[in-house]
């Protein structure tokens, strides 16, 4: 099934739920898109038939289980990938032609190039302006990224990735970006969750370097 066909209805609003806040449970979409979580649950069963979704018993102590949904890999192709094929046939030429140290660095080139092109829109900003205009610069890339505060400084989560299919590949990638946000904001970065392995999302935790 094509993004198209699904349209702005309750599946859909279902998959934007889940790609943007990870894994989500029933009574938590049902809340947040406004309807029943007997409706959630038809439409789930729906979208677990098709391939785009999902699901696992989540337990904790006594009481029924948490149902807890999660985006498969066709899921996540519904959202923005860019020219993923034409990035992916050009890395495979370098690394053919070069060899993979010639991608590793042609990915911090990238991440130069793009530290160079927004690093004048967080200039004169303090940690958390720094934080949330590099969410911003994330989601404009594709990520879909949410900046939230922790005592100990702000997780940054990305909802999409729009790079996932060439990460799986490539994993440099994902150094790419960890390498971009420390670079944006000057502070320590270290990643919690993880795609590749297995997490739902991509988290990072930006912090004030000692």
């Amino acid at each position: 099934m094509e993004l198209t066909t699904m349209g702005k209805g309750v599946r859909w609003r279902i998959l934007e739920q889940v790609s943007h806040h990870g894994p989500v449970g029933v009574k938590e979409l049902a809340r947040s898109i406004g309807v029943r979580p007997t409706t959630i649950h038809h439409h789930l069963a729906r979208l677990e038939r098709e391939g785009f979704i999902r699901t696992e018993e989540e337990r904790h102590g006594q009481g029924r289980p948490r149902i807890v949904c999660f985006l498969t890999d066709q899921g996540q192709a519904l959202f923005p990938q860019g020219y993923r094929w034409l990035a992916d046939e050009i890395l495979q030429a370098i690394a053919a032609l070069d060899g993979p140290e010639r991608v590793d660095l042609l990915f911090q080139h990238v991440t130069e190039h793009l530290a160079a092109r927004y690093r004048p829109r967080l200039e004169g900003k303090g940690a958390e302006g720094r934080v949330q205009e590099v969410a911003t610069i994330l989601t404009e890339l594709g990520f879909d990224a949410i900046m939230t505060r922790t005592e100990h400084g702000f997780y940054l989560c990305d909802g999409n990735c729009p790079v996932l299919k060439i990460a799986q590949q490539y994993p440099q990638v994902c150094s790419m970006e960890q390498r971009l946000i420390r670079t944006l904001t000057g502070e320590k970065v270290q990643r919690t969750e993880f795609r590749l392995e297995g997490a739902p999302v991509c988290t990072y935790l930006v912090t004030h370097k000692n």
